[in-house]
């Protein structure tokens, strides 16, 4: 890789053109690193051969870029939020975010005019221009800024078009990323950590909508309001592609996603609104950028891995780009970019067609730097082909644990100035990219321009043009003859070109007109050659359901058939269950990632209204998981609609599919105690009894414990007590067993299993279910036998009952059980009992935990004071023994650890603070679908933990030692805490060493 730059460049801050008031900012940060000058940051990009980097912007005349767009002059505006603040502030609004605009009149890749065109936003993340105005987003709104003449000065206040967006405990995840799609809707992002309700001004509760991680988009005309898709982290990047198809970045759990609408994704956690989503879809790469495969000793350097940094830097990415100019050279056209924050530098991936969607492929990474400062938050294509990055440069991470450094912000841009080695060439050498004075139909011409910021301006221009009738009319008249004479043109020419005159037409009209169900295309389109076209005939509503059902039955090409599921949710039940039940027909969309899941999605609300019809569809369906999603949604109406069970019964007796029915049933009963017994129930167990099929008997059985039968528990025991059985089948038997209430000599058949190590750990889990005061001394006794996973689970049990608890805890105190076995997660556990004696014996035994913020904050001084200071050499060995017993129950570090939080091996590790304050102060920014719950249950337990999955009649509860399913009816208190699932009081009783030996380690 070689380094080429621009630098033959003076970089001239303050001769430019400048309108507004200089701004006193406070940096509140401390320099653990030497700040680089503009310059020295510029030298220190490292890009592939044939590219110059350019310093096209930089402090004082842009500090804290957070956004970048372009009008239909060419020029790039900014946005600029300085009113981001340390985590603890959240925000400063003594501060005004603004934004401006900057120009390259003679471009040379530097900027040498800018103007501020709005000041006075607060919480402003993203800007973008269009219909004869600017739109901002400011939490909690989105705002438009009128400036119809385009004298860049706005013609009046900014107006409210939606509020609601959270602007408090949200932070860094806020709404964000305007973006005018190929649809003429304004699209935008929301991330995980809480929740909005959104709307225009004045709308009711009902009348909003509620969002968190998501993509949104809102019509600037019809002034429409929807959600697109669901779930990840924190997205903070999307663009579509030559086909418009949409794709967005992502953190920590994945980091590239396949955007269709009706999608729900994986969450990292929290559970989807839709309590019978059941199972999100994954990210589309094919890759990760972080490795989770190495063990501590092979961490090598400070930070990242040298494995994670040839994978692609880390877990953290931001700002996105699929790149479809003319300047770079073609291997690098369709590609996608991405900053990644820990890497320092650009990953790329590519696309491929796969199944039903699409694979990204990790390609090099594009750019490097060697600035420590570099923290790239966005990036776009412009009218000349050269790419804009926008530089937050700052030291700390979105979490600002650390502080925060207002002064500083730069923008590069990237050309390539070499000759293109392959047949792609740049549509023209023009320097003048104004489009605002051309008439339509020069506009129009633009639609085939090979760079597709062109057409994408253009689309703005006559989206704001065609408010005016007559203007609408002309340019209707002009698009429908130019998509006639596309769609008929020589195809065998060149049929990239003909499906892209096709797409941008198509587009350009959908944007033109607010209400697109009355476009009235040419019904050819859904019969093309090209399975793009197709797609977009189905996006944009053409075709009865006649014609769609026999597309879906027909059509070869898996992604006609994605958008026809993405579909369904536009028609009335009965259709959308015909045209679905023809979908599921498709065995070869088995495998596909998204398929069955995004037509569970779309049918799910219908299910229980046409129960008859789902049930066929269910036996019928050649699609595995969507079969499991009917059974399961049908069985969860047993309270509302108990026949509904029954009948799910009787069509097992004849199904083809009765293990998957039955396995379906039994999912989800889980976590239930007692069901009314099905009218139906003797003669279905009798028939499928029969089989002599082990599977479906420990099914039966299963059910009959739930039904209340003595006969079906008995056979559970039986399947425990076989040692010759599979360890998994009998500990799957001790869940069925712990989950019935019919059994009142549980306790006595389970201490008989307690020292068989196969099972142990499920009995001790099992336990907590028995109200028995013995069962304390029976875990303490066996509790030598136990390997490390077991005993943290026995240890958890006996922190759900007082009495238990008090046993625990004098073992402690007398030896009898190790110190270090007795954890953070159950000091809080005990806390939450609410009894003064057992906190006397707590803090006796082991520990108090720091209550309050002055607390902490001096904890995480004395720490970082003592690892800071070097006088101890840390013993990583020790350090990765610690993680394993306080951290690895939760979080993965070098492969090894749970899954209940953050992966740590791609994330920012070696900064101190960052590191300080999420163990010592966990609670601090928790999110509110992550905040831990108190629960008491009528028999006498208390349990923590994060609800992640809620039904009308069960939940899921996230505990640190395992995941249980609870009945609401076995509830008795419920309480939502301000409590992270990590707990306070990690550090506790670690020598000096130990903490040394566990940062040190941390932070290799």
């Amino acid at each position: 890789m070689q380094k080429t730059f621009w630098v033959g460049l003076v970089w001239m801050t303050l001769s430019l053109t400048t309108v507004g008031q200089e701004i006193e900012l406070e940096n509140t940060q401390k320099l653990t690193s030497p700040l680089p000058s503009p310059i020295e940051s510029l030298e220190m990009i490292q890009l592939p051969e044939g590219f110059q980097a350019t310093l096209f912007a930089a402090e004082p005349d842009i500090r804290q870029p957070i956004s970048i767009t372009t009008d239909t002059r060419g020029r790039i505006w900014m946005a600029e939020c300085l009113t981001y603040a340390e985590s603890k502030k959240n925000f400063d609004t003594r501060y005004d975010d603004r934004v401006l605009i900057f120009e390259d009149t003679d471009q040379d890749g530097v900027a040498d005019q800018h103007k501020v065109f709005w000041s006075g936003g607060k919480r402003l993340t993203s800007v973008e221009v269009g219909m004869g105005g600017v739109w901002v987003t400011c939490a909690p709104n989105l705002m438009f800024i009128p400036d119809r003449d385009g004298d860049d000065i706005p013609d009046g206040p900014a107006e409210i078009v939606l509020d609601g967006f959270n602007d408090g405990f949200v932070r860094h995840n806020l709404v964000n990323g305007l973006k005018f799609g190929p649809d003429g809707w304004l699209y935008g992002r929301h991330g995980i950590q809480a929740t909005s309700h959104v709307g225009p001004p004045g709308s009711t509760d009902s009348q909003r909508t509620s969002l968190n991680c998501c993509i949104w988009r809102f019509h600037p005309v019809t002034r429409e309001f929807d959600v697109v898709c669901e779930g990840t982290t924190n997205p903070w990047g999307h663009d579509w592609d030559q086909h418009g198809e949409l794709f967005m970045i992502n953190t920590v759990i994945g980091h590239l996603w396949h955007v269709v609408p009706g999608a729900r994704f994986r969450r990292m956690y929290g559970s989807h609104f839709n309590p019978y989503t059941y199972e999100p879809i994954e990210q589309c790469a094919d890759h990760f950028h972080f490795s989770g495969k190495e063990s501590w000793s092979d961490v090598k350097k400070l930070g990242i891995t040298e494995e994670t940094s040839s994978l692609g830097g880390g877990h953290a990415h931001c700002g996105f780009m699929i790149y479809q100019g003319d300047n770079w050279p073609g291997e690098y056209r369709g590609d996608s970019f991405t900053a990644n924050f820990h890497g320092r530098r650009l990953n790329r991936d590519s696309f491929a067609r796969e199944k039903n969607g699409y694979v990204a492929h990790h390609e090099k990474d594009f750019m490097f730097t060697k600035d420590l400062w570099f923290r790239g938050v966005e990036l776009i294509y412009g009218p000349d082909g050269g790419v804009y990055l926008l530089d937050w440069s700052d030291i700390g991470e979105c979490h600002e644990n650390d502080g925060i450094h207002r002064t500083t912000g730069r923008v590069f841009k990237f050309k390539h100035t070499g000759n293109h080695s392959d047949t792609f060439q740049p549509d023209s050498k023009a320097t003048n990219f104004d489009l605002s004075g051309l008439s339509n139909e020069a506009l129009l011409a633009k639609l085939s321009h090979k760079n597709r910021w062109f057409p994408r301006t253009v689309r703005k221009e006559l989206q704001a043009r065609a408010l005016n009738k007559e203007t609408q009319e002309k340019l209707n008249q002009l698009l429908r003859n130019k998509l006639t004479q596309v769609i008929n043109s020589n195809s065998t020419s060149n049929e990239d070109d003909r499906v892209n005159g096709i797409l941008q037409t198509l587009w350009t009209l959908a944007t033109i007109h607010p209400d697109q169900s009355k476009l009235n295309l040419p019904l050819e389109l859904l019969n093309d050659q090209n399975e793009h076209v197709r797609v977009w005939a189905i996006r944009l509503g053409l075709g009865s359901l006649e014609e769609r059902l026999q597309i879906a039955k027909s059509d070869p090409s898996g992604l006609v058939r994605l958008y026809l599921a993405s579909s369904l949710a536009n028609l009335n039940a009965k259709d959308r269950l015909s045209l679905a039940r023809v979908l599921c027909e498709h065995a070869e969309d088995e495998e596909d990632r998204t398929q069955a899941k995004l037509i569970w999605y779309q049918i799910e609300p219908v299910v229980v209204e046409r129960w008859q019809e789902a049930l066929n569809l269910a036996e019928s369906t050649r699609l595995t998981h969507l079969r499991r999603c009917v059974v399961r949604r049908l069985a969860a109406a047993v309270d509302s609609r108990p026949e509904l069970l029954e009948q799910i019964l009787t069509a097992t007796i004849t199904s083809k599919h009765q293990q998957k029915f039955l396995d379906s049933i039994v999912e989800s009963l889980q976590g239930r105690r007692t069901i009314p017994t099905p009218s139906n129930w003797t003669e279905v167990a009798q028939s499928l009894s029969t089989k002599n099929d082990e599977t479906i008997n420990r099914s039966l059985a299963f059910l009959g414990t739930l039904f209340g039968e003595g006969a079906s528990l008995e056979q559970l025991k039986s399947i425990v007590s076989d040692k010759n059985n599979d360890p998994s089948v009998r500990r799957e038997a001790i869940r069925a067993i712990a989950n019935s209430n019919a059994d009142d000599d549980m306790f006595s058949f389970l201490k008989g299993q307690i020292r068989d190590r196969s099972v142990a750990i499920e009995v001790v889990r099992a336990l907590s279910n028995c109200d028995e005061p013995q069962v304390a001394n029976v875990i303490l006794n066996a509790f030598g036998t136990f390997d490390v996973e077991t005993e943290r689970a026995a240890v958890g049990t006996l922190c759900t009952r007082k009495p238990w608890a008090s046993t625990l805890l004098v073992a402690i105190g007398n030896e009898r059980i190790a110190k270090n076995r007795f954890q953070a997660s159950h000091a809080r556990q005990i806390k939450n009992l609410g009894d003064e004696a057992l906190d006397e014996l707590l803090a006796k035994h082991w520990g108090v935990i720091k209550e309050t913020s002055a607390d902490r904050e001096q904890q995480i001084e004395s720490v970082r004071a003592l690892v800071e200071n070097g006088d101890i050499t840390p013993d990583f060995a020790n350090g990765a023994k610690l993680f394993q017993v306080n951290c690895a129950s939760c979080h993965v570090l070098f492969g090894q650890g749970g899954l209940r939080g953050p992966d740590l091996t791609g994330s920012d590790r070696k900064n101190l603070s960052y590191l300080l304050e999420n163990v010592i102060d966990p609670s601090a920014s928790v999110a509110d679908t992550y905040r831990s719950s108190v629960i008491v249950t009528e028999d006498g337990r208390t349990l923590n933990g994060v609800i992640t999955e809620e039904t009308e009649t069960t939940f899921k509860l996230l505990m640190v030692e395992s995941e249980i399913v609870l009945d609401k009816a076995e509830v008795e208190q419920r309480r939502s805490t301000s409590k992270s699932l990590m707990p306070d009081g990690l550090l506790e009783n670690l020598s000096e060493q130990e903490l040394v030996d566990l940062f040190g380690f941390l932070r290799k």
